[in-house]
């Protein structure tokens, strides 16, 4: 599909499908949560469309992801099932872990979604052990660990940085920042620092892999850092640190505050469709039936979910513990 730096239309236009899916089943998942169906507060994933689909684009179903407390995007990148996503997410008895799971640690390892994770920067660990597994086997896999600025200053993300390295594992460490230095930057007047370098790429080095900051809403930039990054880890040249600038377009929790909406300029989805009509890929007719597709196929999920049985109570403990 990639030929040097040149992306295929065929490329292109799965990615921004991708991305527009995200967005829309997040749109839907904030109606259900209003409304009362889905019980529950959580973490959403709107204006960072692109990091999702521009590095799951380059990734195979062999190849892992660890995820983060805001998992849709990642999850839905990666090609979880959407009516099981949605089953799971209404805590019902169809979706992926039988309604146990919840919104913050769901988990799909037939498309190597290893899942959702409420502890910040919990699952990149836990993805690193695949990256080993990969190495191990020998297969010319690799697994990708996200997490956000906050999970930087984790300690286990640090060690698991440093033995990557040292292991020279086949692992991407891709880190979204959506910091107030980054919202700074974007010209809004929030100043909490939480981080103690300018670049969080920049603690690569010390770790000895190589790693580099780019605009996380400019998916093009997003794709070819990530393609860069897994044919190096599949090479067996080891891991790579990516940090991606991200910018929420909405408060980040359904119920918040809605901060910085309708913001096009940083709006991932709009500058790509801009990007696509400019280079001839794509045209009205076609983004509309994409739009109307993907609406459809999250409408699908919805009343799939909405309709599903609620799990018995006899099923509450059962696939939690190991049973002799």
């Amino acid at each position: 599909m990639v030929e040097g730096a040149k992306v295929k239309n065929e490329k292109l236009l799965e990615i921004y499908r991708t991305m527009v899916r995200i967005r829309t089943f997040e749109k839907a998942t904030r109606e259900l949560i209003k409304k009362g169906v889905i019980p529950t507060r959580m973490g959403f994933y709107t204006g960072q469309e692109a990091v999702a689909a521009g590095v799951c684009a380059v990734l195979k179903e062999t190849d892992q992801i660890g995820s983060t407390h805001r998992p849709l995007g990642h999850l839905i990148a990666k090609g979880c099932d959407l009516k099981k996503l949605m089953s799971e997410i209404c805590g019902k008895e169809t979706g992926f872990n039988k309604g146990k799971a919840g919104p913050y640690h769901i988990f799909d390892p037939s498309v190597g979604a290893l899942g959702a994770n409420g502890i910040v920067g919990g699952s990149v660990p836990m993805v690193l052990g695949y990256a080993l597994a990969h190495q191990l086997r020998g297969d010319g896999g690799v697994a990708v660990a996200f997490f956000g600025e906050g999970a930087s200053n984790q300690g286990g993300v640090l060690e698991s940085m440093n033995l990557a390295s040292v292991w020279n594992l086949p692992l991407i460490f891709v880190c979204e920042n959506s910091s107030p230095d980054v919202q700074t930057m974007l010209g809004h007047k929030i100043n909490y620092p939480q981080i103690s370098v300018d670049k969080i790429s920049s603690r690569a080095l010390g770790f000895g892999m190589p790693g580099d900051t780019y605009e996380g809403w400019d998916v093009m930039k997003v794709y070819r850092a990530a393609f860069e990054a897994v044919e190096r880890a599949r090479s067996g040249s080891g891991p790579t640190l990516l940090e991606f600038k991200v910018h929420q377009l909405t408060g980040n929790i359904e119920g918040s505050l809605e901060f910085f909406e309708d913001e096009s300029m940083w709006d991932p989805i709009r500058r790509f469709r801009r990007e696509l009509m400019f280079k001839g890929a794509l045209n009205e007719e076609e983004d509309r039936w994409i739009r109307t597709s993907e609406e459809l196929k999250v409408k699908e999920a919805v009343e799939y979910a909405i309709g599903s049985p609620e799990p018995n109570v006899e099923e509450a403990l059962r696939g939690v513990f190991v049973e002799e």
